[in-house]
């Protein structure tokens, strides 16, 4: 189990944080507008009857009530493991990620999603909760299934792959569903990765104190 108790280098996570900002302040500038423009364009070229359904798949499989569905499973088999504080880590992560999505980015920031929407979508859009969240639940997943079995290890590479092409997948669903700027996703990833590096190096602090 040592190689997942490293910590995230705070030189990245401050960097993460650093660009999230950057791109806050630019995100209305021409070359934000011209690069996001292009990024719906470029889905245009992919369009489908199949991958419209595939996408609001995606957005319903992204949503906040699955991932506490699956934090509730964790928890559950964290207790069953007797790593019962290493379950409440996880959902104390997810919840705090979206409360400082929804309850205080999004509101500091009021972007408004695309003008053409493919259906409504309440809220604004900077960044995107889909990316933060996918971001902060799926690497968070990986190291809590790490940490409570350690013989995943060997599959290391594997599990890290598909955890990443899901949150692409459901991060570029929003872009192709035209409720998100490739802006808002990228900003998304950033403060997601951020999240969970805090999260997760305050969760090792405690452990390596035994406080946890």
């Amino acid at each position: 189990m040592g190689d997942c108790m490293k910590k995230n280098n705070w030189i990245l996570i401050f960097t993460s944080i650093f660009l999230f900002v950057i791109l806050g302040l630019i995100y209305e500038s021409k070359m934000i507008h011209k690069i996001d423009n292009s990024a719906f364009k470029f889905f245009e070229f992919f369009r489908t009857n199949a991958l419209d359904s595939f996408c609001y798949f995606l957005r319903d499989f992204g949503s906040s009530k699955v991932y506490l569905m699956f934090a509730a499973i964790i928890l559950i088999y964290s207790i069953i493991r007797k790593r019962i504080w290493t379950g409440i880590a996880f959902l104390i992560t997810l919840l705090t990620a979206r409360v400082l999505v929804i309850s205080v980015l999004k509101n500091i920031y009021e972007r408004p999603r695309p003008s053409t929407m493919f259906y409504l979508e309440s809220g604004y859009s900077f960044p995107s909760g889909h990316a933060v969240m996918a971001t902060c639940f799926y690497l968070s997943l990986i190291f809590i299934l790490f940490v409570l079995q350690p013989n995943l290890m060997k599959y290391k590479r594997i599990i890290q792959l598909l955890g990443l092409t899901i949150i692409f997948l459901i991060s570029m669903s929003r872009i192709y569903l035209h409720v998100h700027h490739l802006s808002d996703i990228i900003a998304g990833w950033l403060i997601g990765y951020a999240w969970y590096s805090i999260c997760k190096n305050t969760f090792i602090f405690l452990h390596e104190r035994k406080q946890i």
